[in-house]
């Protein structure tokens, strides 16, 4: 009995903090729309859209959250662990609307360890696979900035080329932090013990610094430790997954007729997307807006407002919501497993 109180109060506490989350984002994606239609012509509007490259839209947008699943599948085999692909299609989609809820997408990883640990597997092996998820993250992350870097981008120019060398440099200098965390977490303990004296005048939580170090540590270790041709195909299908995931702007400027350069639409969204991992605020909404308009306005121009709705519908609103279906469905299927 005490067990099943122990299951119910922690199903209480993550949808309180889902419910939190929602107090945000729902006012905001309001506002959002307000501010994108309130001088909207709708009928110039459907008469511009390509239905063949809104089609496009939609067939890519499925095709990444089938890669991710893929992905997923993966990850969960190489620790050896044991999901249906359907069961890891909804917990995918569930991570998604977890992570487009929270500051930097952290409830993403958080959203797959809860239920993979209700329906799957042990914590132990479920605290594993979400951090073989942010290895692999920060290697695909830092992949795609140093391409950033190096790719010949003359057409940018001013704040915008700030912006981009800027964001590609945070995103190499905070993968490698990481790493070094990673790698090394006694010499990363003293850092941060240090860190706290001088910022906060006291010292971190000695048991779970140590705990989380030391976890991620192994999970460094075990993923490198792998079969090598694995650990390759599962990095070059995230590459994948994130390339698609970064096509939807170069078509979205397709669905609205908007003349553009591939090139520098693509590298332009390289840029925005690695912002998205910096949003402070639930999946960075108001941030990630506010810059995707601001780097595609040269572009775009008056159609900038549709244009960046269009594509926000494509990554954020729309697997959100199909998102929130799945996690849904996934609270109310261990709902009945209590007994």
């Amino acid at each position: 009995m005490k067990n099943s109180k122990t299951s119910k109060g922690g199903i209480e506490n993550f949808e309180k903090k889902v419910s939190q989350m929602l107090l945000f984002f729902i006012p905001t994606f309001i506002i959002i729309i307000y501010f994108v239609f309130r001088e909207t012509d709708f009928k110039g509007l459907i008469g511009r859209i390509n239905i063949n490259y809104l089609l496009l839209l939609i067939s890519l947008m499925l095709f990444a959250w089938l890669l991710n699943t893929i992905k997923f599948f993966f990850v969960v085999r190489l620790i050896k662990g044991n999901v249906t692909f359907k069961k890891a299609f909804e917990i995918v989609l569930a991570g998604i609307f977890g992570a487009n809820i929270t500051p930097f997408y952290t409830g993403g990883i958080a959203t797959q360890t809860y239920f993979l640990t209700k329906f799957a597997e042990t914590i132990g092996r479920s605290i594993a696979i979400s951090v073989l998820f942010l290895v692999l993250t920060l290697i695909v992350s830092l992949i795609f900035a140093i391409i950033l870097i190096f790719i010949p981008h003359g057409f940018v120019t001013g704040l915008r080329s700030g912006f981009i060398y800027g964001i590609a440099g945070i995103i190499v200098a905070w993968s490698l932090i990481a790493f070094f965390f990673m790698k090394f977490p006694q010499k990363a303990k003293t850092l941060i013990s240090f860190f706290f004296k001088i910022f906060l005048k006291r010292p971190p939580d000695g048991v779970k610094l140590d705990k989380g170090l030391n976890d991620f540590s192994e999970g460094l270790n075990y993923f490198f430790s792998q079969n090598k041709l694995l650990l390759l195909f599962i990095v070059i299908l995230s590459i994948l997954t994130q390339t698609v995931s970064i096509l939807i702007t170069p078509v979205s400027f397709l669905v609205l007729g908007i003349p553009f350069s591939f090139k520098e639409v693509f590298i332009t969204q390289i840029a925005v997307q690695l912002t998205a991992s910096m949003g402070f605020t639930p999946g960075g909404i108001g941030i990630i807006e506010t810059a995707y308009a601001g780097m595609f306005y040269p572009f775009a121009k008056d159609s900038i407002a549709l244009l960046t709705f269009i594509s926000r519908l494509a990554y954020f609103y729309v697997p959100a919501l199909v998102g929130v279906f799945f996690f849904s469905k996934l609270l109310r299927e261990e709902r009945k497993k209590i007994p």
